[in-house]
């Protein structure tokens, strides 16, 4: 539990950060910004009453904000790498188009697919799709699908070598700890360290982007 404890503040004072930053950018990246950064917040929040809730027996209603991170890591995804890649041909309204298709996909599972609550720890319960596995493996194959599309990048001199390097290790990470999940081996009670990667890079990312707009 003492993980968590050290974890989760730093997980949020990084989310809260980012907000800060979101009046400085653009209003595109502002929108997607503040959307994913949201979505981040009500996960954590879900999973801070997981992991320190005493009664167990209304954590189902927890089930849309846990899975939150299923639609907000890849439109992060998409944005960081906007952002980094430096393609002038890309259309940011794409991400947009992007984000629509998999809010309403998300909207789907949680309609359609059951969840089943499971005791992980002495008192620290988590949410799984455990009749729907499919959904994790089409999350690690969309982070295994940005690993390959960002090694073409590396030492690109259009693109941001940091940043490009932050999105290689938060998409193996996250790949690494998913897989080990669906094997049975657990890093942690939830599966945070993958997001947490992601969260490093968007605010990277961010930072970036507001130092650019201040300069200019």
């Amino acid at each position: 539990m003492a993980i968590y404890i050290f974890l989760l503040p730093i997980i949020f004072l990084l989310l809260i950060q980012g907000l800060t930053w979101i009046k400085f950018l653009p209003y595109k990246i502002k929108a997607i910004s503040f959307i994913v950064i949201t979505a981040m917040i009500f996960r954590y929040i879900s999973i801070f009453i997981m992991l320190f809730a005493t009664n167990m027996e209304y954590l189902y209603v927890l089930k849309i904000p846990f899975f939150l991170n299923l639609i907000a890591i890849p439109i992060m995804a998409f944005t960081i790498l906007y952002i980094f890649i430096r393609k002038n041909n890309i259309k940011f309204y794409y991400i947009f188009i992007i984000s629509i298709v998999l809010t309403l996909m998300y909207a789907f599972i949680m309609y359609n697919c059951n969840t089943v609550l499971q005791s992980v720890e002495e008192s620290v319960y988590t949410l799984v799709f455990s009749q729907h596995i499919y959904i994790y493996w089409t999350y690690i194959v969309f982070n295994t699908l940005i690993i390959f599309f960002v090694i073409g990048f590396v030492n690109k001199k259009n693109s941001s070598g940091l940043g490009i390097y932050l999105v290689l290790t938060a998409a193996s990470v996250t790949v690494i700890e998913s897989i080990l999940w669906i094997v049975g081996v657990r890093i942690l009670a939830e599966n945070i360290v993958g997001d947490i990667f992601w969260i490093l890079a968007l605010i990277y990312a961010l930072n970036k982007v507001k130092k650019n707009a201040i300069l200019n």
